[in-house]
């Protein structure tokens, strides 16, 4: 049973210190964090470079002076066992990015009520960008001789310039940010993962495999993939290897090239364009399902695996926060484009002449989607992760470092209904 923290429970908590081991935390157990370890292996490996390097206070008001409006970003915190609001923000300036803030605020102030005192004190930024813009520790990091040489480094020289580690949070990162900390997507919130997706998963299951036809589907925005320059993970050739990327390599259209170079020369074992979204129950009517990469991770892939189709998922170099610790190759996913698009003709031919197989995966897909990406594994995640992050700080989180602090929920409840976006970013159902 979950053990719902008052505020004076808080308060009284707080006022005497509170335990800080996140096992001791009843909700914890309440919660069977333990049952989700196999994903808090990605936590340990976003948090190396700052237990390695220290990450300073300096570097996280750096982080949040000069670039949480750029990366669409919240500076927020835990003291003693509260989220706060760290300085203020103008959430109008946010645009629609106000409302996938909104959720983050509700996950947080969810983790108040849950651990409470057994939260530690801790600052960070959370953003909601698709890709991280912050320099990379590869290229300039505390260990950095001085001066800095920003020839070459895509990294933003700005006056009073401090280099990460820094605490940023997102979606989604590849290995050219070591420091960005993934968490888990805002769309599981608003959208309401665990009833309107996988509380769905008998009404999916009820087409059967030998039913489904045996051709790949797929419906896409026309995003184009971002990415740095001189981040060699995130390339991505076209077919036959030649070259579609522009804009300095920096932008990639990887869906308008595989739709115009494979889809649609493949017609009768591909269908898969930019035209009208379908339900995911039509989905489920396809044996094999494609998840392509949009401006960076695309989120689709959270809502096709629980539908008993095999995914398909294009290799980008991006990756969320469950993506290493659990997505393998012919056991729960089939991926393609590690190289050239055309990898998905040979994939589709092994799953033509291995349909049991493939029928295993698909279950494979079904089974992790219900085991780990639940709303209980994505709180524990996040309670995982401000622990990880807070033995990896070089000074002492206090309050008083953030003269403007507000306490979070007084930032939902009111400040958020001081203007017509912050109204309809409060309005956005949440689930935890």
């Amino acid at each position: 049973m979950l053990v719902v923290l008052t505020p004076s429970a808080l308060s009284r908590k707080a006022a005497l210190g509170g335990v800080r081991s996140y096992a001791a935390a009843a909700n914890y157990t309440a919660l069977q964090c333990k049952r989700f370890h196999p994903t808090y292996a990605q936590i340990d490996a976003d948090l190396e470079v700052h237990r390695k390097l220290g990450t300073h206070l300096n570097a996280t008001k750096f982080i949040d002076s000069h670039l949480s409006k750029r990366m669409s970003g919240l500076t927020v915190g835990f003291f003693g066992g509260r989220a706060y609001l760290l300085t203020p923000t103008d959430f109008p300036a946010l645009s629609h990015h106000a409302k996938l803030q909104a959720a983050y605020i509700r996950q947080l102030l969810h983790i108040e009520d849950t651990f409470g005192p057994h939260v530690p004190d801790v600052a960070f930024v959370v953003t909601t960008g698709d890709t991280p813009k912050h320099c990379s520790t590869h290229v300039l990091n505390v260990s950095t001789p001085r001066p800095y040489n920003f020839k070459g480094t895509g990294c933003s020289h700005s006056a009073g310039f401090v280099p990460g580690p820094y605490p940023v949070m997102g979606i989604g990162k590849s290995d050219w940010w070591p420091d960005l900390m993934l968490i888990p997507n805002f769309h599981f919130h608003s959208r309401l993962y665990d009833t309107k997706t996988l509380g769905l998963v008998k009404e999916y299951a009820a087409m059967p495999w030998q039913q489904r036809k045996p051709v790949m589907f797929g419906r896409f925005s026309r995003y184009h993939m971002n990415r740095a320059a001189v981040d060699a993970s995130t390339y991505k050739a076209g077919l036959g290897g030649r070259q579609i990327c522009y804009n300095g390599n920096k932008t990639c259209p990887t869906r308008v090239e595989f739709i115009q170079q494979i889809a649609d020369k493949n017609h009768a074992r591909i269908d898969v364009s930019t035209r009208a979204k379908q339900p995911m129950k039509t989905h489920a009517e396809y044996k094999y399902l494609v998840n392509l990469e949009g401006q960076g991770i695309s989120s689709r892939l959270e809502q096709l695996l629980p539908l008993g189709s095999a995914v398909f998922k294009q290799a980008s170099g991006y990756y969320a926060y469950y993506y290493r610790t659990l997505l393998k190759h012919r056991v729960n996913t089939i991926e393609f484009w590690r190289e050239v698009p055309e990898e998905v003709l040979a994939e589709l031919d092994w799953a033509a002449a291995h349909d049991s197989d493939v029928a295993a995966i698909a279950a494979a897909g079904v089974k992790l989607a219900q085991t780990y990406l639940v709303g209980n594994g994505r709180t524990c995640y996040w309670f995982r992760l401000l622990h990880g992050l807070a033995g990896a700080l070089s000074y002492t989180p206090q309050l008083s470092q953030w003269p403007a602090a507000r306490p979070l929920r007084q930032v939902l409840e009111r400040d958020m209904a001081a203007t017509p976006e912050g109204r309809e970013a409060y309005a956005v159902p949440w689930a935890p």
